[in-house]
């Protein structure tokens, strides 16, 4: 991290910023795009604030402020250098002043947001593109992947997958429960491991749920599910469920009864329209919201401000999209995007 405490708890509480981030138009881009050349550790502060005050709207009413600030700053600690103790009142003070002195802001957009963006968890990196994705929260978050795949997870379930995954299959690492909805890509079977369980799908909608008992349930499609290092596979259909019983170490295969674990609520996903908007904006919204990280010149882009709906498709579409409307390029170096192209002036 780049930045210090002081500057993301003065962001935080500049109103301007605020609404920006709720109600983003042409001229408040142009003047926080403009904010962001000031300096190199500007970005990653934009993008870490805009993160909270999203958090902020997104969490439930019922959820009292003082906890809420509590939340905030644990999440903060993983990232802030070590700080002198009376510093985590300072900045649990700053999230219940923006949470007071904002409230008219919630209140006034609640009524006026069509598609509130959906909760995202907690993103780790851990080098050569692989990612470790964390609900910490309270209620349901979505990981979106770059091949049109959605995972969503219940509160306390981790994913671990690569960001840009290979020519040959989709891996995730499963703890906890969570509710897959695959992409179908022949030449890419999707395979999920979850404890000793390993379930291979192609494109299909199924929960996985359990640490050692494992319940394996499909809503659509056709999965397989193997206990790991055997042979031996059990293929499920829409409405079956295979359950592993870890003390007995079988699988039992049989109809779901209770339908409940087939439930997905759909949540809202990020926005993709843009009015004006410059480049390196729209390639910083990619980026968090697919784990990808991305290589280009930001200076050569900057001035080139777009109008343009990437709400449709895979990451790999949107990207298609973008790069056409920049008259640029990209390619796939290294677990990250790189762009090439004229740029504007």
């Amino acid at each position: 991290m780049s930045y210090s405490q002081a500057e993301l708890e003065a962001l935080l509480q500049n109103d301007e910023f605020v609404q920006w981030v709720l109600q983003p138009d042409a001229a408040g881009n142009s003047h926080w795009e403009a904010w962001m050349r000031g300096h190199a550790n500007r970005p990653a502060l934009i993008a870490r604030c805009k993160r909270i005050v999203l958090d902020l709207q997104a969490a439930e009413s019922t959820v009292p402020a003082e906890r809420l600030a509590g939340e905030i700053w644990d999440d903060m600690q993983a990232e802030l250098r070590p700080q002198m103790r009376f510093m985590r009142y300072v900045a649990a003070a700053a999230v219940l002043l923006l949470l007071a002195g904002s409230g008219w802001w919630w209140m006034n957009r609640a009524g006026q947001q069509e598609t509130p963006l959906a909760a995202m968890p907690a993103i780790i990196r851990e080098g050569n593109g692989e990612i470790l994705a964390i609900n910490n929260g309270k209620g349901l978050q979505t990981v979106l992947m770059t091949d049109g795949s959605r995972i969503t997870l219940s509160p306390g379930a981790k994913v671990h997958y690569k960001s840009l995954p290979g020519p040959d299959a989709r891996n995730v690492k499963l703890e906890g429960s969570a509710f897959f909805e695959v992409a179908p890509d022949e030449q890419r079977p999707f395979t999920v491991f979850a404890g000793k369980l390993v379930t291979r799908v192609l494109g299909t909608s199924f929960r996985i749920s359990g640490q050692e008992n494992i319940t394996v349930a499909v809503r659509s499609g056709k999965v397989s599910v193997s206990h790991d290092g055997e042979r031996k596979s059990w293929i499920l259909l829409p409405n079956e469920q295979a359950v592993f019983d870890a003390g007995r170490n079988t699988i039992d295969k049989s109809v779901v009864i209770h339908k409940a674990i087939l439930e997905n609520p759909i949540l809202p996903a990020p926005r993709f329209s843009f009015d004006e908007t410059p480049a390196p904006a729209i390639v910083d919204a990619l980026a968090a919201t697919y784990s990808v990280d991305f290589r280009y010149d930001r200076r050569l882009f900057e001035k080139c401000k777009i109008t343009v709906s990437l709400e449709e498709g895979t990451f790999y579409d949107k990207l298609d999209v973008l790069c056409k409307v920049l008259g640029a390029t990209y390619e796939i170096v290294n677990n990250e995007v790189r762009i090439a192209g004229p740029g504007c002036q």
